[in-house]
């Protein structure tokens, strides 16, 4: 499976941002900048596009690029928008972005699921679902995904000083394994390094389906 070390620039979207005390900081971006150059915020970032497709039999919402404040608020108007029991289908391909936001979206997806919604999710061939975005793609079923569609997960860092917290870590973990992720491939990533925060692990769909990992449930062919 491929395995490519932390090496750009700019790696956008981790999954937590808590610090050691507890509490909530400005949300986690890893980005290798000299300091003391400030944190990042939000508007350091351009926004993901977010399109609503309505169809006979349900609507898509397809979203592209980074997830911010504004991308959150923009996808919970456009979901709670849609009909009562008309299924929504949630399309990515997005780097990541800002926890905040991003477990907002999945705190609705799932809500919506609650109430009855059939929220699936979709990763198109040659698109990749990256660190945030990986929590939002479980957050829905099924999960749809061509062969060649690529996923990849890492160990969150703190947006003010890029470090990561082993206490974050096992946070983010045990999040993913309660949105679905099987155990079994969360212990493969570990062992391979993926939650050390040395290297970003990254896997296509078609080993992930194969490896039964529990994130791909449906190959689109």
């Amino acid at each position: 499976m491929p395995v490519r070390a932390t090496a750009r620039m700019m790696v956008l979207g981790l999954l937590l941002a808590v610090g050691s005390s507890g509490a909530a900081t400005a949300d986690s971006l890893s980005v290798n900048r000299p300091n003391p150059a400030p944190p990042p915020v939000a508007s350091d970032f351009p926004d993901a596009t977010l399109v609503r497709v309505d169809q006979t039999d349900s609507t898509m919402l397809r979203l592209d690029g980074i997830i911010t404040p504004a991308v959150e608020q923009r996808f919970s108007d456009a979901l709670r928008s849609v009909p009562a029991g008309q299924p929504v289908v949630v399309e990515l391909s997005s780097p990541g972005g800002f926890t905040t936001a991003g477990y907002r979206m999945i705190d609705l997806m799932l809500a919506e699921r609650q109430a009855g919604r059939s929220v699936a999710t979709r990763v198109a061939g040659g698109q990749s679902c990256e660190s945030m975005c990986v929590g939002l793609y479980l957050a829905g079923y099924p999960r749809y995904a061509a062969p060649t569609a690529e996923f990849m997960v890492h160990a969150p860092r703190l947006a003010e000083n890029g470090r990561m917290t082993l206490r974050s870590t096992d946070q983010m973990v045990k999040r993913l394994v309660a949105l679905g992720a099987a155990p079994a491939w969360i212990e493969r990533v570990r062992a391979a390094g993926g939650f050390s925060g040395s290297l970003d692990y990254r896997d296509n769909a078609d080993h992930l389906a194969a490896m039964g990992a529990n994130i791909v449930t449906h190959l689109i062919r």
